[in-house]
């Protein structure tokens, strides 16, 4: 499962990204670099779905890959997939990594598991007349949003209890059946103890990495599959309340957006915000990669973007020391960013009117 997830990200780079570059991708790294890459290489779905992971881990399976034949390093040690990487990535089932959004989702969902988590422990130490206990998740914010749960719904515990356990044993009906155990054996309530994740590689004889990634994915699931259907999944959906999709401009670039949509230039911003011009610089490419509909007309003309894309396209790369040779220089590296920035909106809108 973590390997395929690793040869999905080796695939999709070609050979033109670190082993750090998926490393920043799988944990979520808030930089323009990492969120280019998310978009540019259509990985997006894989943003910050393991935010857990850690360097070794990924080295070693990195090598492990190697070992199989399935990728191989060059000299400056970039990954790229070999024939038969390519075949055993085809012949993947599908379905068991589908649910993954974590451009969009990877902010929230661990909220929406702490509450789930939590709720299904109250309700099933209340059913079970268990009123002292240690919470399962120590966080005031998810403590402070069952206890109002409760609050509110006071009268109902005991039929939410009841929905709530037919809705997640009707969603993991569906889903796939190792995913759904695990899952399942995580639970804490009732005088149930879950097991640890270390207790679920023994008991199933998984690697840690697998385990950690087929939870992520029925988080995914049970989260998605309970947000647009209220009706069905009532209690799961009110677990939803409240959790957005991450827009995924950080603050500090949010200000620096704000301010160009008031007119000023880059060097007034640097001068107010005293920050260095690769930070401000930062800041607009992150802009033109999350806002469909920012102006860069300031910094690139239409024509320029369209060059810059186009050489991009011919090479079939999104290297910017390549395309940056292939122009003659003619563009610094922060302009090939923001027009290749602004090329991925062009992409998906292009690929939207195709599918309508």
């Amino acid at each position: 499962m973590f390997g395929h997830l690793v040869l999905t990200c080796v695939d999709r780079l070609r050979g033109e990204r670190t082993v750090s570059g998926i490393y920043h991708l799988l944990t979520g790294k808030r930089s323009s670099q990492t969120l280019q890459d998310a978009k540019g290489y259509e990985l997006d779905p894989l943003f910050g779905v393991y935010p857990s992971l850690k360097r070794e881990s990924l080295e070693k399976q990195i090598n492990i890959l190697v070992h199989n034949g399935l990728i191989q390093l060059n000299e400056q040690s970039f990954p790229s997939i070999t024939p038969e990487g390519t075949r055993q990535l085809s012949s993947f089932p599908v379905h068991e990594l589908q649910y993954f959004e974590g451009m969009v989702w990877h902010d929230v969902v661990p909220t929406f598991v702490k509450r789930v988590y939590l709720l299904l422990q109250a309700m099933a130490n209340s059913n079970a007349g268990i009123h002292h206990y240690v919470p399962i998740v120590d966080d005031f914010g998810t403590q402070n949003w069952v206890r109002k749960v409760h609050q509110q719904f006071q009268d109902k515990l005991p039929k939410m209890g009841e929905s709530l356990y037919e809705e997640i044993h009707h969603l993991l009906k569906k889903h796939p059946s190792l995913q759904a155990e695990l899952f399942v054996h995580r639970l804490t309530g009732g005088g149930v103890i879950g097991m640890t994740i270390e207790q679920l590689t023994r008991e199933f004889e998984l690697y840690r990495e697998d385990v950690e990634i087929m939870l992520q994915h029925t988080y995914y699931y049970l989260f998605l599959e309970s947000k647009r259907d209220k009706a069905r999944y009532p209690v799961l959906h009110l677990c939803t309340k409240g959790l957005d999709a991450t827009h995924l401009i950080t603050k500090s670039a949010r200000k620096t957006y704000q301010y160009i949509e008031q007119g000023l230039s880059m060097q007034e911003i640097m001068n107010i915000r005293r920050l260095k011009k690769s930070t401000i610089q930062d800041h607009i490419v992150e802009s033109a990669l999350i806002i469909p509909d920012f102006s860069i007309a300031s910094f690139l003309s239409e024509v320029d973007v369209r060059e810059i894309n186009k050489m991009g396209n011919q090479l079939d790369t999104k290297k910017l020391k390549q395309i940056h040779e292939a122009l003659d220089g003619k563009y610094d590296y922060f302009e090939l960013r923001l027009a290749l920035a602004k090329g991925q909106h062009a992409i998906r809108e292009g690929m939207t009117k195709d599918e309508s």
